[in-house]
């Protein structure tokens, strides 16, 4: 068992150096690459496939990419430049689709902040959902609501209007179903103020 244990950390350690070593095989260039000036290419190729990777083990994607399309611009046989690339692109996808995810779970919290009468929560979270995607009707309609909750109701009126133009399927009998709602909650004179 302790030999297993042994060669389990040898393997482990094994992994861990080739995966934070950032280096790059170059040949040696022949004599043949050194007349034809393809051995300054060979060497700028090594060297934008290593600052890449470089670029992939600190998290900038798109750098990374950047520099492996230029290496295969050079040479579009380069297996290690596809290789990689592809191991940025993945990475840079599943980046982005957290940060959707994210902003998707900002507005579900936002939303129920507003039914907790937590009107500012729900304004801070949406906010950020709008400077992250400004097309979302729903999270216009939802601040608007929390703005009619906070008294604000020039702001209100401001979101559910972005909202109807977003989305003119929004139609003024939506909002005051909405205001009517907000009405009871604050017991006030809400409606017809929206569109005047």
């Amino acid at each position: 068992m302790k030999k297993f244990s042994i060669c389990l950390n040898i393997i482990f350690a094994t992994i861990v150096l080739s995966l934070t070593t950032v280096k790059a095989t170059v040949a040696e260039p022949t004599v043949l690459e050194i007349l034809t000036g393809r051995a300054m290419e060979t060497q700028s190729t090594a060297s934008l496939v290593q600052r890449g990777r470089a670029n992939i083990q600190q998290g900038n994607f798109r750098e990374a990419i950047a520099d492996f399309n230029q290496a295969l611009g050079v040479n579009p046989n380069l297996s290690q430049a596809y290789y990689y690339r592809g191991i940025a692109q993945r990475q840079l996808e599943s980046s982005s689709s957290f940060s959707n995810a994210y902003v998707q779970a900002l507005q579900v919290r936002g939303i129920a902040r507003l039914q907790l009468g937590d009107h500012q929560g729900a304004i801070a979270d949406l906010n950020y959902v709008l400077a992250h995607d400004p097309d979302s009707s729903v999270a216009y309609v939802n601040r608007g609501l929390a703005y009619v909750g906070l008294g604000k109701t020039q702001l209100a009126r401001t979101d559910f209007r972005q909202a109807r133009t977003l989305d003119p399927a929004l139609t003024i009998a939506d909002f005051d179903a909405l205001l009517a709602e907000a009405q009871e909650i604050h017991n006030e004179s809400l409606s017809g103020w929206l569109f005047s």
